[in-house]
């Protein structure tokens, strides 16, 4: 019996388990909100809210964050991030994404904003989990006055 026992774990750490069949057991948490929460060029960082739910009966741990965010199409930030936080299981969470800005960067962006007009932004990043790498996208716009009263505050 302790022979049997011994054989079936041995195959099992030699195998190890079919990841395929854990993937259709397991759902992958899903984004369900992502909002701009805080935009400042002189404090050099933009910081997003991401709504993660977990739809597992089973907390899942977050191992790492990452994302870069553009202005009118000119990356100005990035965010890179390890993470001990676990996501509860049949929960939505918050996960507070801080994001530093680049200050070149930032002018040739408050250039593209005056000649453009507008302040199209663009949020890429992903949510490194247990079961994998949960991407995410956020788009929407500032206006033209927010982002150059944040470079200029004189401008307000």
């Amino acid at each position: 019996m302790i022979k049997r026992f011994f054989i079936v774990l041995l195959s099992l750490s030699l195998f190890g388990c079919n990841s395929a069949y854990i993937n259709n057991l397991v759902a992958t948490p899903e984004i369900k909100n992502i909002q701009l929460s805080h935009f400042s060029v002189q404090e050099r960082k933009a910081v997003f809210t991401v709504s993660l739910y977990n739809p597992n009966p089973f907390p899942l741990p977050i191992s790492a964050i990452a994302g870069d965010i553009a202005l009118n199409n000119l990356t100005i930030g990035s965010l890179e991030a390890k993470s001990d936080q676990n996501l509860a299981a049949f929960d939505t969470q918050d996960v507070t994404l801080p994001l530093s800005l680049n200050p070149d960067a930032l002018i040739n962006a408050a250039q593209s904003v005056l000649l453009q007009g507008k302040a199209s932004y663009t949020f890429n990043g992903d949510v490194q989990t247990s079961l994998g790498r949960v991407p995410f996208t956020k788009q929407g716009e500032l206006s033209a006055k927010e982002v150059m009263g944040s470079i200029l505050p004189s401008f307000r």
